[in-house]
């Protein structure tokens, strides 16, 4: 093998491999939300398809059992990646509508796999699952992009805060990669696992970047000249607000949401959460969702702790307890019995 062979197989394995090591750190992490395990899931069937695309090419006489493992993984792709826009724009459990369908469909492709291997059903595999599954990944991704623009279009006018946004990168990345396999007829075969490893390496620079200290500061500090009258003026609006919409039991709520509902900027809703709640942002909210949980704690004696994590606007359980009992000093078990 050349050198530049050499080269060629690195930087083509290297996505595959180091997208199968964060899926499984996503697997194992603690305090993970839903979505991380869809995205661990999404990450190592790329792997997977990435793995036998990179086999393929430099060994064209790949066992077919090996061809079907890849061909697999790529039927499933599509709708896995909307599985996972929806559980992380609904904020919703692994065991959803969209998860059980997708489940579902996993047991429909391996019982086709069992029931027409490759080696015996060329026609099958070749044709109508490789060029049907590219086009169900298509569709998926239209559907991915609906799913995320329907929930995250305040963020849409901020490109900033766009371009590090996890599901936007992720959408993004699979439709890069879906080009290149779809374009390699005129380019090259290797194509798509190469895009692979470089959107999963771009991708770790964008969301594991720190932001910048300065920006920071600006924002913090920027219109400092909140009066008293108008820290009480915008406190009496935001407990009107919260009270009436009970805005709180979004999982999604932003600061600059809320500032909008509020009719301000975020600076000047981070300076009164600051000096008249003596609280960030995150705090205050998570102070009305511990609330809220307090009395559907006591109301709904035989309702789960997990469904009234999601009923109070938490996005994941873990979450919800430690929230719960930093406030309280008591986890919500421990505080329904005594109560009730």
């Amino acid at each position: 093998m050349k050198a530049y062979s050499y080269l060629l197989f690195f930087f083509s394995s290297l996505g595959a491999f180091n997208g199968v090591i964060l899926a499984l750190w996503l697997f194992v992490r603690k305090n993970k939300q839903p979505s991380d395990t869809w995205l661990a899931v999404l990450l190592l069937l790329i792997s997977v398809r990435i793995a036998k695309s990179v086999a393929f090419y430099f060994i064209p006489t790949l066992d077919k059992s090996i061809l079907q493992i890849g061909l697999t993984a790529c039927c499933l792709l599509g709708p896995c990646l909307v599985v996972y826009t929806y559980t992380k724009s609904k904020s919703v459990t692994v065991n959803n509508f969209p998860s059980r369908l997708f489940i579902c469909l996993v047991g429909i492709v391996f019982t086709i796999g069992m029931i027409y291997p490759y080696n015996e059903n060329l026609e099958l595999w070749q044709y109508w699952l490789y060029r049907g599954s590219s086009y169900v990944w298509f569709v998926c991704l239209i559907i991915a992009s609906y799913l995320y623009y329907s929930r995250f279009k305040e963020v849409a006018g901020n490109w900033k805060q766009l371009l590090s946004e996890q599901t936007f990168i992720t959408i993004v990345g699979c439709s890069l990669i879906w080009l290149a396999y779809f374009t390699a007829s005129y380019t090259s075969y290797i194509m798509g696992a190469i895009s692979f490893s470089v959107v999963l390496y771009l991708s770790s620079i964008i969301l594991l970047k720190p932001p910048s200290p300065s920006s920071n500061k600006i924002d913090k500090y920027a219109n400092n000249k909140l009066s008293k009258e108008q820290a009480e003026h915008y406190s009496i609006l935001l407990n009107q607000l919260m009270a009436k919409d009970q805005l709180y039991i979004d999982p999604q709520l932003t600061l600059p949401r809320l500032a909008k509902r509020l009719s301000t900027s975020h600076t000047v809703l981070s300076q009164l959460l600051n000096k008249h709640y003596q609280m960030n942002f995150k705090q205050y909210v998570n102070s009305l969702r511990v609330a809220c949980a307090k009395g559907l704690l006591l109301e709904h004696p035989n309702t789960s702790i997990d469904d009234i994590a999601e009923q109070s606007g938490f996005s994941a359980p873990s979450t919800f307890y430690n929230a719960f009992k930093q406030q309280t000093g008591l986890t919500p078990n421990k505080f329904r019995t005594l109560n009730l």
